[in-house]
């Protein structure tokens, strides 16, 4: 038990000396796995929500079987699990292209904004993005 709950626990008058208040025990018990715990450390099967996404993802010699595939051609492979109909080259330039559009939309409503925008980009005069 942590310090805060061992004083807790040990503190009720009616219980003799040395003995641990159990109420105050479960409450412990029940709130530590809260501290501890990382998000997705607690998945709900079935389900698409509140599953674990690792459980779906390919390793060992499944991922290993599915990389011959896609170079010896026996199969879809790893590029044709992704279920692209085109270029991988294309799919990123077309990606790429996307978000710098974006990119630029935004800058020209904090450009509008003028003054009242909360946010400002600045532009490197080399035109480099800083790493």
């Amino acid at each position: 038990m942590p310090t805060m709950w061992r004083r807790a626990g040990g503190s009720n008058a009616k219980l003799p000396r040395g003995s641990v208040d159990r109420d105050a025990y479960v409450v412990c018990a029940l709130e530590q796995p809260h501290h501890v715990l990382k998000p997705r450390d607690i998945v709900a099967t079935p389900s698409n929500r509140w599953a674990d996404p690792r459980a779906r993802l390919l390793d060992g010699l499944r991922w290993e079987a599915a990389g011959r595939a896609a170079v010896g051609g026996h199969g879809p492979g790893r590029a044709g699990d992704l279920s692209l109909t085109e270029d991988a080259t294309e799919h990123l330039a077309q990606l790429t292209r996307g978000l710098d559009a974006a990119w630029r939309q935004i800058a020209d409503r904090f450009q509008e904004a003028g003054a009242d925008a909360k946010v400002e980009i600045v532009v490197p005069e080399s035109g480099d993005v800083p790493g």
